[in-house]
């Protein structure tokens, strides 16, 4: 059986859990590494072949926290680069009131337009998309057919959607609706295979 566990880092300065941070690179916050401290021991005893992270400090912070808590053998977090939050451009450190206060013609734009929509001054979610899943070849697969059984991913909620609509072969913009993989800050989705080549589904 081989496991990809995946994490969303915790609460960072500034509020990611009702602010728009994307690519603003904000640190993770006291609160944040509580929350990150708790989520390692729901994975008490467990060993990872790999640990990938994103770029962003509040990743590779929570990446970090998690490697040092749990029992595993001598391993690095491996940061990936496409594995980025997206770039809400204008938008970046709004609340979603603040986007409809003050941007209501694009607000309405992103609620129709779906995958097509650009976010202005930044990233188009469609690119975004494209961008993770094409670092998952690369990173998760690869390791995966050079033998390794469990693989920790700690990145953001954007990214653990596009990663998972990958695997699990389901459009991006239809992973939304599943509310298990809506995970708050901090929150741990598996997702399982029997082995490579086959279908993956989400743990229990």
């Amino acid at each position: 059986m081989l496991e990809l566990v995946l994490v969303r880092h915790g609460e960072t300065v500034g509020q990611s859990s009702i602010r728009l941070y994307g690519a603003t690179d904000v640190a993770l916050a006291p609160e944040g590494e509580d929350q990150i401290t708790a989520a390692a021991g729901e994975l008490a005893g467990r060993r990872f072949d790999a640990v990938f992270t994103s770029p962003l400090i509040r990743a590779r912070r929570s990446a970090e926290i998690m490697l040092a808590t749990l029992e595993h053998p001598p391993i690095e977090v491996e940061v990936i680069e496409g594995f980025r939050e997206v770039d809400f451009g204008d938008w970046e450190g709004w609340t979603w009131a603040d986007v409809a206060a003050r941007d209501p013609a694009n607000h309405e734009r992103w609620a129709k337009a779906g995958a097509a929509f650009r976010f202005p001054g930044g990233e188009a979610r469609a690119e975004f998309v494209e961008r993770v899943q094409l670092a998952v070849g690369p990173s998760i697969e690869a390791r995966f057919a050079a033998g390794a059984r469990s693989i920790l991913v700690v990145v953001h909620k954007g990214v653990i959607k596009a990663i998972a609509a990958r695997l699990l072969g389901i459009p991006f913009i239809e992973i939304g609706q599943l509310a298990r993989l809506d995970l708050p800050l901090a929150g741990i989705r598996g997702l399982r295979c029997a082995a490579l080549k086959q279908a993956w589904t989400l743990a229990p």
